[in-house]
Order: C-alpha cells, then structure tokens, then sequence
C-alpha cells in the first residue's frame, strides 16, 4: 500500500496554464481523506509554492529541491544551505559565464534584474509547454510574479557577505540553454558539495549535496514510520530524478524527458491531463483493492 506521495510541481502538478487544475486539488484532498499523506516536491520555495494551492489543501512540502521541508502544518522539518565557500566559488563562476542567476535564502527570494526574470521565466512556461505562445508567456509571467515574495536589489554583495544569510539554493537561466549552460555545470559540478539539477533546458538549480528530493522524501517518510515501499513520487525532469529513484513506485508524466521515463517504474499522462490526478486515482483504487484482500 502507498502511504505517501509526493509530487514535483512545474510539469507535472502545474498545467500550462501554471495552474493546479481541480481535478488534482480534488484528488489530493481525496488521497488524504483516504489516509495517504501528500507531499508538494518543488526546486520553488515554500512561498512561491503555496498560492498554486488557493487554501484547497494543506500538504506538507519538500522546497528547494530538497533544502528545505515542511510538514503540513508548515513547521520547517529540515534545512541543508550551500557552504559559504562554495556559494562564493559558484557565484564567480555565474558571472564568469555572464549568466543571470537569483539567490534564494532563509531570509527570502533576490534578483538582480527584473526583466531578466520575466523574460527566464517566459523561456521557462515556454519549454514546459510548447502550445503557449511567447506573447501569453509573458503575460501569464507578468502576472504570476505579482504574488511572489521576491526582492530586488543593485547587487548581491551585501547578502553574499552577510553570513545571517544562509543561500539554500541558486538558480541560473540563460536562453542559450545547453550550450551556454552545459559547460557551467560542468564546473560547478567539480565542487564536491553541491549537486546542480535542472527542471527545464534553459536553467540549471544548484544546491547542498545533502538537498535533494530524494533524500528529503525517505527522510520524512522514515521520521512518520512510512517505509521507501510505501511512498510514491510523480515528476517529469532532472531535479526529479532522485525520487523517481528513490520511491517505492516512480511515476514519470507522459510529458517527461527521456532520462525520467527511463528510470521511472509507472507513468501516467501528462500535465495538461491532469497525469497527477490520474495516479493519484489509481494509488487510491489499488490501495481500497489492497485493503479489502487482507
């Protein structure tokens, strides 16, 4: 029986509208009424995350990739920064590169450049939906980054030097996608405690080894006595790619890349279709099915 599932977000929860559709409120709310206890799994951080939701459902969540957690009541569960040192090698190596990148923080989300940030994030609901045109990706941009907590600043120096700021994760976009971005991960990968993911091809997230969805999944599940056979993960990108390993059953949305279909154990449809309802449905039916053969 599946006891916890935890979901990514961009692509997989969020349709191409970047909203959560009902059908998958409402499965949520069922699969917890059921007794499944349900897990946002985001690179996004906790306040970036929550208005998706519109006050339907309380799940707990897995942020910034897995830098921090939070059970559903919202109580920080743990937390994995990157080490002061590597922040500072991996920031010199983003503005080797020219690369716009933001900071996100235990005191909150930073950017350098606003129009950067629409237009990365334009590029962003681009490549997870090729429907949407670029005019409607900047508008539903322009609109969706009104109710998120971010803060503009000349520059980052002063956070940087600033050690009450811990960096839990930075995240870098360019539109020359792999080609620019490839060789910046390289680097930044050579660095032996950080991990650098990516939920779409125009930006890399760069993180603690210690924080990865993976990890953060087995960890909550083993702090409520769910065993790894009971949990289930649903995503469709890189930075989902340690739960996808790492659950009892990895499910990869018909809309994934090739490396999480690859790896994954079921699959259902894509983001559009409400694939997380869908799994979700199914974990409900199998579980009823489970309950009533004991």
């Amino acid at each position: 029986m599946i006891k916890l599932i935890a979901s990514d977000m961009d692509g997989t929860l969020l349709n191409d509208k970047m909203e959560v559709s009902n059908r998958n409120l409402q499965a949520i709310k069922d699969a917890q009424e059921s007794g499944i206890e349900f897990l946002i799994a985001t690179g996004r951080g906790i306040g970036e995350a929550k208005p998706f939701l519109r006050g339907k459902v309380t799940p707990g969540y897995i942020t910034l990739n897995g830098a921090e957690v939070f059970d559903n009541k919202e109580n920080l569960v743990s937390s994995n920064p990157i080490s002061i040192d590597s922040k500072i090698k991996i920031v010199n190596i983003l503005r080797t590169h020219n690369i716009y990148f933001e900071l996100i923080t235990n005191k909150g989300i930073f950017s350098e450049n606003l129009d950067l940030r629409i237009s990365s994030l334009a590029d962003l609901l681009l490549k997870l939906n090729p429907g949407t045109t670029r005019e409607d990706a900047l508008k539903q941009t322009k609109e969706k980054i009104k109710g998120v907590p971010m803060t503009y600043v000349d520059s980052f120096e002063e956070i940087l030097a600033d050690s009450s700021y811990d960096i839990m994760k930075m995240i870098a976009y360019d539109p020359g996608e792999a080609k620019v971005l490839g060789p910046v991960m390289d680097k930044i990968n050579n660095l032996s405690d950080v991990v650098v993911t990516s939920s779409a091809p125009n930006d890399i997230e760069i993180n603690s080894v210690d924080a990865q969805k993976g990890m953060a999944l087995l960890e909550y599940a083993e702090k409520r006595g769910i065993k790894q056979t009971e949990t289930m993960a649903i995503g469709d990108n890189l930075n989902d790619a340690s739960m996808i390993k790492s659950a009892g059953i990895g499910v990869a949305m018909k809309n994934a890349i090739p490396t999480i279909t690859d790896m994954a154990d079921e699959y259902t449809d894509t983001n559009v279709n409400d694939g997380v309802a869908q799994a979700i449905e199914k974990v409900i039916a199998d579980n009823k099915k489970n309950i009533g053969q004991i």
